[in-house]
Parts: structure tokens; sequence; C-alpha cells
């Protein structure tokens, strides 16, 4: 397959590399029908030639409802009016120009290429002199980085996808992976190893679960208990790897006094699972060949979520699990949040893996840009700047590639600061829902319209060839911010004229770092950055932490949202009232996100059911639901409609899909969730919500 036919999938954080039939003989495909076919690479590291649903069907979305023109209106009770890309710059600079830097923000996406992010990223903190920039990626990623960077000195994923052939147990906790990340769950599918152990923890019964050979149904935001009850058992019984954690960590005793305080018999009770799956786990730990845990937003969208990673990693550090005995694998959630966190998009972040906190990494990247006076002091997160908003103390919100109006949390406040703020919105299709709010439109292009590098969760980095046409009078998101910076008179800073020159220029600030692609060449990709076993040396193990030793920390469990009577004899069930349950959430299988994408194809549509929640039939029961019922959760503020679908779900806990946009489902899940966030890695509680559960209307199948 020629290399201009290749492009990564923009959906999730696997990475498939993908190809079309641009130019060649037209492929089979039942499908869809479409001049241009979409099928998996073959020797592409990520997925094998493995492809899933969605990405066979990529070619219905390209060109459905796309917006060909920048759009303003001055005020949001008025319809958008059509304007040229020269009036539109001028509203905007103009805007920037009569604004301190503090009262503009930034929230970009994990969904950009790399030399986009790159740009914007360089717009806000060596053009406008603010860290008032965030990603969607702290609604996922956060506390994963924020944990690996704390065990390891920094959030580069310790091993890679080639793993997966030569392991013998998958432990997934918090993630569906079958359903989030498919392509990588069909590849540990199909290894052939007659001693191959999957397992996952989870409260509802998912996908992954189903096909694995253990499922340990826990309760919500217990996963901190568990896995501490697993060391305890490892440390208790002599099963840790004194000798791994003697010459490469520190901080185990700390670790250990905090695991003592959840024996299994405790830890069962709280968790709501048994002693013995508790048991299982550890011996798993000890005496696999190697072992790989997988997690995702179950673990990172959690008040507890950085605890809950740092859980995860204490027992590899424990157990020696790492290299050829397993890694601890965190799925990010995105194409590219893995290149977003290279060119250090969030709120502390500078390129090549740099921190603006630190005074050497903030001057050497004032020297690579040219640039001085980088703020060294972090901005406010996404959820931060909202109320920064209502507060009118950021008056200027410019969202580039995501849409918050559905997927951030407290949707009801959220609103109030989208219609209070000016707007400006780089979008590529008409209907997604945060136009709603926007002064300024900027039509922005696709992949695989435009070309770039994206890194997959195995910090490999794909190159994108343009495959389609863009749509007249759309560009890409870098060019967007290079005109505008350059009519600020800022040509030096953004000479660009091409892409290329964006990634020559970002290579050089990876130079000498962990994340160093200086020497990359595009014709050399996919390609991935660092060693295979990432913090591996000729003489052992070397860690990015000041000690070069990996950190072990006592991982804390304190939710504020469950009650303390859960660290007692009485269990999970003391800390509800008798008519409360559990609101958690999670991925459709043939949807991504907030369906802007996806939404528009019928065959996947077709393949869902409408908009449901699962719930346990014995639950059910108690309310008078049958299957098929319209029910209402509510949380005593806003309330959503779902259909009732029973399920094997853990007793007083209720699932649904979290972005179903309002066109599809009038309510948004995201209603109901507020914007408490994690001490440590400020990214928000998604997967834990006390609510109320009612018969809304009765309905028979036969009626939809």
């Amino acid at each position: 397959m020629k290399g201009e036919n290749t492009f990564q999938c923009p959906y999730c954080g696997v990475g498939c590399g993908l190809y079309t039939n641009k130019g060649e003989v037209p492929l089979d495909d039942e499908v869809i029908s479409s001049d241009l076919k979409v099928r998996g690479l073959k020797n592409h590291p990520a997925n094998k030639g493995l492809i899933c649903l969605k990405g066979v069907t990529l070619p219905i979305t390209w060109k459905k409802n796309r917006l060909d023109s920048p759009l303003y209106r001055k005020n949001k009770n008025e319809a958008f009016k059509r304007i040229s890309w020269e009036e539109a710059y001028e509203i905007i600079t103009d805007k920037l120009s009569k604004l301190s830097s503090e009262e503009i923000y930034f929230y970009i996406s994990g969904q950009l290429l790399t030399e986009e992010s790159y740009v914007i990223n360089k717009f806000a903190k060596g053009l406008l002199k603010t860290n008032n920039i965030d990603a969607n990626s702290r609604l996922c990623m956060a506390s994963a980085v924020v944990a690996y960077k704390m065990a390891f000195g920094s959030d580069g994923p310790p091993c890679s996808y080639d793993d997966i052939e030569d392991a013998d147990v998958f432990l997934f906790v918090g993630s569906n992976a079958a359903v989030a990340h498919p392509v990588l769950f069909n590849r540990i599918q199909r290894v052939k190893n007659p001693n191959k152990v999957l397992i996952t923890i989870d409260p509802i019964e998912s996908e992954t679960a189903k096909k694995s050979h253990l499922h340990i149904r826990i309760n919500a935001g217990t996963d901190t208990v568990l896995l501490n009850a697993v060391l305890y058992l490892l440390y208790k019984s002599g099963r840790i790897d004194k000798e791994f954690i003697n010459l490469y960590t520190e901080g185990f005793e700390q670790a250990i006094e905090e695991a003592k305080k959840y024996p299994p018999s405790l830890a069962a009770k709280i968790c709501g699972v048994k002693e013995r799956d508790i048991e299982l786990l550890a011996y798993l730990f000890a005496s696999a060949k190697k072992l790989i845990s997988f997690w995702s937003m179950g673990l990172n969208q959690s008040l507890n979520g950085v605890m809950k990673n740092l859980a995860l990693i204490n027992l590899h550090l424990a157990t020696g699990r790492l290299g050829e005995k397993g890694c601890p694998f965190s799925l990010t959630g995105q194409p590219n949040a893995m290149g977003g966190r290279e060119v250090g998009y969030l709120t502390n972040g500078l390129p090549g893996y740099r921190d603006v906190r630190i005074e050497e990494e903030r001057r050497d990247i004032e020297q690579l840009w040219g640039v001085n006076g980088i703020n060294n002091i972090p901005g406010p997160t996404i959820t931060e700047a909202i109320d920064l908003i209502l507060d009118e103390k950021i008056k200027l919100l410019w969202v580039v590639g995501t849409n918050p109006a559905i997927t951030l949390p407290e949707l009801g406040k959220v609103w109030k600061a989208l219609e209070k703020v000016f707007l400006v919105v780089n979008e590529a299709y008409s209907d997604a829902d945060t136009l709603k709010f926007a002064n300024i439109v900027f039509p922005a292009q696709i992949v695989p319209e435009k070309e770039g590098i994206m890194t997959g969760s195995d910090r490999t980095i794909t190159f994108i060839h343009s495959q389609i046409e863009p749509p007249p009078n759309t560009k890409p998101d870098w060019l967007i911010f290079t005109e505008v910076a350059q009519r600020m008179g800022a040509k030096d800073l953004f000479p660009y004229t091409d892409r290329k020159e964006i990634f020559e220029e970002f290579k050089k600030t990876t130079k000498g770092r962990l994340c160093d692609i200086s020497t990359f060449e595009e014709k050399d990709l996919p390609k991935r950055w660092g060693r295979r076993w990432l913090y591996q040396t000729e003489n052992g193990w070397k860690f990015k932490t000041p000690s070069g030793k990996a950190k072990f920390y006592a991982a804390t469990f304190d939710i504020a949202d469950i009650d303390k009577n859960l660290l007692k004899e009485e269990g999970f069930e003391a800390t509800l009232k008798e008519d409360e349950f559990i609101l958690i959430n999670g991925r459709l299988k043939n949807h991504w996100h907030t369906m802007t994408k996806t939404g528009k194809v019928d065959i996947l549509l077709k393949q869902e059911l409408p908009p449901f929640a699962i719930i346990h039939p014995k639950d059910a029961d108690k309310l008078n639901i049958d299957e098929w019922d319209l029910i209402e959760i509510s949380d005593g503020e806003n309330s959503i409609v779902r259909v009732a679908i029973f399920g094997k779900i853990q007793r007083r806990h209720i699932w649904t899909y979290f972005g179903y946009p309002l066109w599809y489902s009038e309510t948004s899940t995201n209603l109901l969730y507020k914007d408490r966030v994690d001490p440590y890695s400020k990214e928000p509680d998604l997967k834990f919500r006390k609510v109320k559960v009612k018969l809304h209307k009765k309905v028979k199948l036969e009626e939809y």
C-alpha cells in the first residue's frame, strides 16, 4: 500500500493505521456505498490490519453537514451571518487586542493534529503569555498523567503494544476496552496462549466483562480499596519482589502502611466483591508470566482518580511487573491526547514534556521560540474557567475541535457560562451542540483532509496523508491561528506557510527529552519514540524522578460523596438512602463521544438502542419498572429520561451513555454530574453521582 494512501483513525486512542483506495481499484464493501473505502493497514504496529465499524464507515462522515464559511453574530439571540475570512479575522483580532491575556481562554482537543496543538499552545503561552489553555484531555487522561508522573517522573507509558502478544494475564480496571478500544481488545483476543486469562473489574457486566474469564463486579468508586487489599495480601503472604523494590523503588513502607487498613475481609464488604476474588488477583500478580493492566475512565474520572491509578501502579512496582514481566498501561481516550501531552497543551505544560513551573524548562522554550516572559503559574483548568466566566473574569473563550456543551460536568452551569462569554469556535460540522452558544465560527478541516502527525496510546507516531479534498473555504486549525497571529503583528513568531515547518520546529523542542523525535522523518512513520520499555537501561531500570527510582505512594481512599460508614463493617449500601442509586456511565460501541461524526451514519444509528439506562432487574422490580419503560433519573435539581434495560449491574447502580447529544436524546447525562474534581489532577468526577430513579412512563417494546 502506497504511503500516500495512509492515515491514522481519528477516533479512539489506539492509533490505528488506515488506508484508502484513493487512485486504485475500488474495494469490495457491503457496509458503505462510497467511492472511497477505508481499511486497516496490515503493517501498522497498532492494529496490524484490524479495523472497527466506526473506522470502516468514516467516509460517510466526511461531507455531511459541513461548515463552509465563517459565521458571526454579535448577539446570541440573532441568526448567524456568513462573513469572509478577512472579516472574521478582523473581528477576532479586535476582540483579542481589547482584552488582557487573563481574560482570554483556550479550550482545545485531543482530536487535533500535533502541529495544531503546538501552534495553539504557542499562541497562548508564547504570544499572549497566558497559561489559560486546557484540553478535553482534562476530562479523560489528567489523572493517569499525574499518577504516571508521580510514580515514574514522566507520563510516558512504560510499555507498548508489542507487549501484548507474549502476555498471559490481561487485567481491565475501569476499562470497557471491547467497546472503547475495540481493535486493541480484538488483538488481545487473538493472542494464542492456552494460559491466557482476562479479568475485568467493573460495576457492570460490560462487553469486556462478558468476554473475560472473570468479572469482578465492584461498587463504583471503591477501586482504591480493592487494589490496596491486593497489595496487603501480597505483602502478608511474602509474594512481593523485594529485590526489585530495594534496587529500583522508594516509598514502599508508606504504601504498605496504607494498604494494611484494608484487609480482604473489610475490603470485600466495602467493594461488594468476594474475598476469593482479591486472593485470585494477588495470586496472578505474584505468579503470572507477564501481566498487563489496562485502565481508562473508570479509574481516571473520579475524586479519587489519582489514588486509584497509584494503587494499581503500586501493585506493579511491588511485584516488579515492568518490561518482560508486565506493564501498567493507561489507555488514551482520544486519537492524539498523547501528542497533546508531548506539546504540553494543558494548563502547566510546554513542548517536549516540559512544565511552566520549572525555570530551566521555561528558559529552554523561550530560547527556542525567541520570546521572554512565559508565565510560570499554571492557568485555571476548564472547570475552573467556567466559574471565572460566570464571575466575568474570563470574557472570551476559544473552543477548538471539541463539544463542551455536552461533555463538561454540571451542564446547567456550563450553558450559562457559554451564553455569557464571547465564544469563538473552530468546528467542522454545523450541527455540533456548542455552536448554539457561539459568536464566531471558523470552518475547520478534519482528518484526513489535512496532513500532520498523531501519537497513539503506546507512543507510536503516525503520519496522516491527506485523502480527500476539504470543502472549499475551510482551513486547518494551525493555519487559522497562524493567520490570526500574523495579523496581530507576530509574523516572526508564527512564520509558517506550510504545516511541515511546524513539524520541524516541534521536533527541535523534543531534542534531548524523553519524547525525543528530533531525528524522525515523516517517511519513517509510523515509529514509536523511546525504548520499547521506556525506563529500562542496560543496567536495570532508571526513572525520570530526582532519585532515578520509581516511587510508591500511600494510595489513600477519601471520596466525599461516599459516607464514612463505607469504611466500617456495614458496607456500601449503608451509604445510600432507600431510593438512591449510583449513576455511572460509559461509551457505546458504535459511537464516538458526542456523535458529531458517528451520528451521521445510519448503519451505526440502527445498531444502537434508543437512549437507554441499564438497571438491575431486582432494583427495577422494587420501583415497578418493566424493561423498555421510560425512567427518570434525577439528582434533585435536574433529570434525564432514558429507556430502562435490564442487565447484570451492581445493585443500586444505574448506567447510561455519557455523550448523547441533545438532538438525539433531549437530555444530556452530564446535567446530573457536578464539577467536583480530583485534588491532584483536577479531573472531574464523571463516574459517580447519587441519584434517584423512578418510573416516567410505561412503554412496551413494540411501541419503539
